[in-house]
């Protein structure tokens, strides 16, 4: 049976919105009210009776639109179908941002209140979406990571180190400050960091053995390059007993994905607790030349970074145009 849907108009106001030609012809093909539930394509056959002149493009876009408004609701989901060996009758949450699948305990065994209403249900199957529970620790640790960095000394010990060669550079992510030892950098700190003025202060001055100078000059020699969109790979040798062992798990593994290119926390082979991961890339000490930048959660670019979002979004921005280039 079909109920008269409520005004176009009214429910584009009662959002905020304007009420255009297009959107109230895409809402009014819900003349069924709530009962309806229509694909997108049934949407546009019915709305280019009205107006002829309105694409499939602008239907799917404005779909979506008023779907993130809360306008308009949404089931089902776009990816193919997904098989498992787990035939047993159990229920899924997918993970909208990893988009991966975990299966659950049957939520509903038999709902009285549909079969009350003259339905015979024989099959029961409930999804719940969201954010998994690695993914909200993953945040969590990485914010949590990026926070420690703001500390009077991020790195515990590292200043006091024998043959620790410092320099500064400059460039378009504002003025950076590094140290290697003997075997390799150990350290580029960022404005906002809590070592950054001590690492300065220590810069002016020829400490440090003669190799340790060498890979400060190699290194900067490599973020003028990296700058100019002429290197995509460091080689600049790293110092990684100042890590401990998970953490330099962690960054060996960014240092693997390409150039310009992004791959999730969760693909990288990490035998770590999600939010470990997160809290060792938001608390990189060495980054860009580890570029924790090009690690995702999930389908998600976070904003949250060890030099700040806007400088995540330099360089993605930077590297895309250079890999197109």
């Amino acid at each position: 049976m079909k109920s008269a849907g409520p005004d176009p108009g009214d429910m584009l106001r009662s959002h905020g919105l304007r009420s255009t030609p297009q959107r109230r012809a895409i809402l009014a093909a819900f003349e069924g009210g709530y009962a309806e539930h229509l694909s997108a394509d049934e949407v546009h056959a019915r709305a280019v009776l009205t107006h002829p002149d309105l694409s499939r493009a602008t239907v799917y876009a404005t779909l979506a639109e008023l779907t993130e408004l809360g306008l308009l609701g949404a089931i089902g989901a776009a990816e193919p179908v997904r098989y498992e060996t787990n035939a047993a009758a159990h229920d899924h949450f997918r993970c909208r941002v990893c988009l991966r699948h975990f299966d659950l305990e049957s939520v509903l065994d038999e709902p009285p209140a549909i079969a009350r209403r003259g339905f015979t249900v024989e099959w029961v199957e409930t999804r719940l979406e969201g954010v998994c529970a690695e993914c909200a620790d993953y945040r969590r640790g990485l914010a949590s990571g990026a926070r420690s960095m703001r500390e009077p000394e991020p790195v515990a010990g590292l200043l006091d180190r024998p043959g620790v060669a410092y320099a500064a550079a400059d460039g378009p992510l504002g003025e950076l400050q590094l140290a290697a030892s003997a075997d390799g950098l150990v350290r580029l700190a960022f404005e906002e960091h809590g070592d950054f003025a001590d690492l300065g202060s220590r810069a002016s001055s020829r400490r440090g053995s003669e190799a340790a100078r060498a890979h400060v000059r190699t290194a900067i020699e490599e973020l003028e390059r990296f700058f100019s969109g002429e290197l995509t790979r460091f080689e600049s040798p790293l110092d990684w007993s100042a890590l401990s062992a998970p953490l330099a798990a962690a960054l060996r593994a960014v240092s693997l994905i390409p150039y310009a290119r992004h791959r999730s926390y969760s693909d990288l082979g990490l035998e770590l607790p999600a939010r470990e991961i997160g809290h060792g890339y938001g608390a990189n000490a060495i980054p860009l030349f580890t570029p924790c930048h090009r690690v995702t959660r999930g389908v998600e670019t976070p904003d949250v970074f060890v030099g700040g979002g806007e400088r995540r979004h330099w360089l993605d921005a930077h590297e895309r145009r250079h890999a197109a280039g």
